[in-house]
């Protein structure tokens, strides 16, 4: 219990101390700020109460201060550029517009800390973010401080660079972490209206600021529900629930997009295939959308041999959450990570921030992988069969203090 008490604070404090690291410095030959960030920060300064044009050149100051400290760019090529994306049609400008929510929370910090409080908002974000990452993995199972591993691991992985950039998905990171937290909850079939509650509040912060992963997450989440419900020899109730919960969140996503008039698939693809619609639109985009994605995965494939080792941990990271768990619990749980591959291959291009959502996942599996092979190893040494599943398993998950790889879970005290 002590334990359990010390455990989110000390999540709060690892989630300070990785933003501050990951800020340090230039990492990745980045900037805090991106020129899309430019975006998100002229809408901040207009919710706080800036007029059009004030909060453009409040916008592209920001953006060129930040580049400024940190890649010494030269001022003129900044504004240029961050002007220039500014001025791109009111098409893209669209796909912006349906992206509220971090502009409206870094608007309430702005009005009490002025430009540093774009900063304070992506910190409360990823704090936030690793906390209820440590929960989702604390709930799925992993025992005593482990679940700050899986912390830790967010913030080393790629997702902690894209988290910490004044980007969307800075704050896409703590809706899928709560989504995760509430699909672990009702695999578990533990505290049934906190789970819904999560899983409602994740869909909506997600669809605030950034509805593609939303959208897709629900999608896939329902597809996961639909088929451990639909497999008689695996139905359990949770299949139900998550499979009404995503499902309910994708009619209304979808209601709310339609009714706000809100970019679809198909204008993201036209963006994609337009240079942010400065171009005409091929009369066979679809044709020249694909043979975009084969020309982009032959460069991208050869490309992160260059990065192997991020290949390796991405495997074993996923195998680590398929081997926890039985495969009807281990589906939604990959159904997250599946949003980043998604993204990449409906937006061919910048493979770092489209598969952040897949590395959320990562950073949890990773270390479920160490303490099952841990556990596993002792199993070996006492001269127990490792695979053994004991009597009464009911939902799949592994107890880390029992040999044998699929238990019910660790935190079975704490109910």
């Amino acid at each position: 219990m002590q334990l359990r008490r010390l455990l989110l604070p000390s999540a709060a404090v690892v989630g300070l101390i990785g933003v501050l690291m990951l800020w340090a410095g230039p990492a990745q030959g980045g900037a805090r700020a991106l020129t899309d960030t430019v975006h998100y920060t002229q809408r901040a300064y207009e919710f706080a109460g800036d007029d059009h044009d004030t909060a453009t050149a409040k916008a592209i100051a920001f953006v060129c201060d930040d580049k400024a400290d940190y890649l010494d760019t030269p001022r003129d090529a900044c504004e240029r550029d961050a002007g220039g994306v500014l001025g791109f049609p009111r098409q893209y400008q669209a796909i912006f517009q349906a992206r509220p929510g971090l502009p409206a929370l870094m608007s309430l910090f702005i009005r009490v800390f002025g430009d540093q409080g774009i900063y304070l908002t992506i910190l409360v974000l990823q704090v936030a973010a690793g906390v209820l990452l440590v929960l989702a993995a604390r709930e799925l199972g992993l025992p005593g401080l482990w679940p700050l591993a899986a912390e830790a691991a967010y913030f080393l992985l790629p997702s902690g660079y894209v988290g910490t950039r004044v980007l969307s998905e800075a704050a896409s990171a703590p809706g899928l972490a709560a989504l995760l937290y509430a699909v672990a909850l009702l695999v578990r079939d533990r505290r049934r209206n906190l789970a819904v509650g999560v899983g409602a509040a994740a869909f909506a912060w997600l669809f605030a600021v950034r509805d593609a992963d939303a959208v897709l997450a629900a999608g896939f989440l329902l597809l996961a529900g639909a088929a451990g419900y639909g497999l008689r020899r695996a139905r359990t109730a949770w299949s139900a629930r998550l499979a009404l919960l995503a499902g309910g969140g994708l009619a209304i996503m979808v209601a709310i997009s339609s009714a706000l008039s809100w970019p679809t698939i198909n204008q993201g693809i036209t963006d994609t295939m337009t240079n942010h619609f400065t171009q005409p639109v091929p009369a066979d985009m679809y044709v020249r959308f694909l043979h975009a994605e084969f020309r982009f995965w032959r460069v991208f494939l050869p490309m992160i041999s260059d990065g192997a080792y991020l290949v390796v941990l991405a495997a074993l990271g996923l195998w680590g959450v398929a081997r926890w768990a039985r495969p009807r619990v281990a589906a939604p749980v990959l159904a997250v990570a599946a949003v980043g591959p998604a993204s990449l291959v409906l937006h061919p291009g910048d493979w770092a921030r489209m598969l952040a959502p897949m590395w959320i996942v990562v950073a949890v599996g990773l270390p479920l992988l160490a303490v099952s092979w841990r556990s596993g190893r002792g199993a070996a040494e006492r001269g127990e069969r490792p695979d053994e599943e004991p009597e009464g398993e009911s939902e799949g998950l592994r107890d880390a203090s029992v040999p044998g790889p699929r238990f019910e879970g660790s935190l079975a005290a704490d109910q």
